[in-house]
């Protein structure tokens, strides 16, 4: 099951998250960048390294 924590990519933040595909994962990030962040949209470099860091 593809997983994600954001302390993997440089984030001082505590959320990590799994879901049973990717594109599932992806949808949850998404959310909590946007929450979290305040992220409308995910920056083409920190989507690069969110893809880099999913642990499958």
């Amino acid at each position: 099951m593809p997983s994600f924590a954001c302390k993997d990519i440089g984030m001082d933040c505590k959320f990590e998250t799994t879901a049973p595909t990717e594109a599932e994962l992806m949808k949850k990030i998404a959310e909590h960048a946007m929450s979290a962040h305040k992220m409308a949209t995910i920056p083409p470099d920190v989507m690069a390294k969110v893809k880099a860091a999913i642990k499958k």
